[in-house]
């Protein structure tokens, strides 16, 4: 098939698959249409790869953690990010698409050290490479946190970004299902649950086989899941991604209070949850604050501060590691030979029972905890 003839296959799946309404009696065939679907993007994707190729942004990673600023052009990405580094690294202009490029710059933030991404804007149908979508896309992927900005006359441009991620495999504010799908080369298709987890059996095996699996083992630890969460574990390629939702140029509207509720009840609409969002104007410093903090508690990271044998904690640079973190990980950051050599670690912190307990290398540190390494 050539482009076209995938695009046309996929639009026709998606047309017949709104003219269903989900219940018991369909389930089993939107489940399959929504596996073809899948597996047709998936077919699609590759084959533009292999026709565009060429590299992605170039951008060399620092810091404790990646944060990717995307939304569409013109909302004040660039100057939200100056405002939260505390002087100017991306430019700023009054006309749409200033950016064209990935801008990286540091954020610092209770010890804690985040790289910021400034990118171009995201038009719709970025996932199918309009506007060097696919590459702003693909640093989304990659990053530890997505700020999703939007102003107060796009904000319903949100849902372009979020059906534009989704298409892309990028899976925001949802956890990875779990679920194990493994190929096997006989047997057929052996389902593994431990209650009924709203799926009948026969769909999730027709929608494998659609799927491109004949053989496989596939374990479902989870109380309920959607046909979506056995098709994403099936493929294997999804990116989970958390995100804050920034709503930008507030101090436009800020007296008037319904026009801003109905902002507010519009991301309630999408799921969107309360604390997963912020209202701020870049341009002001309004709630910028907030957005650090908040970036620092979704980024999910540790500090820990190290203390010499005999000696004082060192505050003034704590490492940082990604939540959980094993007095292992402390270890291998550190380097190697402090794995092969290690007795014993004694911490102070909220993840012991006493001050100075002695722990091994298993051992889950909380964030703030001392340790001592022997």
């Amino acid at each position: 098939m050539m482009f076209s003839n995938i695009e046309r296959k996929i639009k026709e799946l998606e047309e017949e698959l709104k003219r269903i309404e989900y219940n018991k009696t369909t389930q089993h065939h939107i489940g399959k249409l929504k596996a073809k679907i899948a597996r047709l993007r998936e077919e699609l994707e590759k084959r533009r790869r292999k026709a565009k190729g060429g590299p992605g942004y170039d951008i060399k990673k620092s810091g404790d953690a990646s944060v990717a600023i995307v939304g569409p052009p013109g909302v004040g990405k660039s100057t939200l990010m100056n405002a939260l580094i505390g002087k100017s690294v991306s430019q700023v202009g009054n006309y749409l698409f200033t950016t064209n490029k990935v801008v990286p710059g540091m954020m610092e933030h209770s010890g804690i050290n985040v790289q910021l991404l400034d990118l171009p804007g995201l038009l719709e149908g970025a996932s199918e490479g309009r506007g060097n979508g696919r590459k702003v896309l693909s640093v989304v992927r990659s990053a530890d946190l997505a700020l999703i900005v939007l102003d107060v006359y796009t904000y319903e441009f949100t849902e372009v970004i979020l059906r534009e991620m989704y298409k892309a495999g990028i899976r925001i504010n949802k956890r990875r299902p779990n679920i194990k799908v493994t190929k096997t080369g006989t047997g057929g298709i052996q389902i593994h649950a431990s209650n009924d987890v709203g799926l009948s059996m026969e769909t999730i095996k027709e929608a494998l086989i659609e799927l491109g699996y004949h053989s496989a083992e596939i374990t479902i630890n989870e109380r309920s899941i959607t046909i979506e969460d056995i098709i994403d574990a099936a493929l294997g390629n999804r990116a989970y991604i958390p995100a804050i939702f920034v709503l930008n140029k507030v101090d436009l509207v800020i007296d008037d209070i319904n026009y801003l509720r109905n902002i507010s009840y519009y991301f309630r609409s999408l799921g969107i949850k309360k604390e997963d969002s912020v209202a701020v104007s870049a341009l002001k410093g309004w709630n910028t604050d907030v957005l650090k903090e908040k970036i620092i508690s979704k980024l999910n990271l540790v500090r820990v501060y190290l203390k010499p044998p005999n000696g004082s904690p060192d505050y003034s640079s704590p490492l940082v590691l990604k939540s959980p973190a094993r007095v292992a990980d402390v270890c291998e950051k550190l380097g190697e030979n402090f794995i092969e050599d290690f007795k014993y670690a004694c911490v102070w912190g909220r993840s012991v029972k006493y001050p100075g307990q002695r722990v091994g290398l298993e051992h889950v540190l909380s964030d703030g905890d001392v340790i001592t390494i022997y």
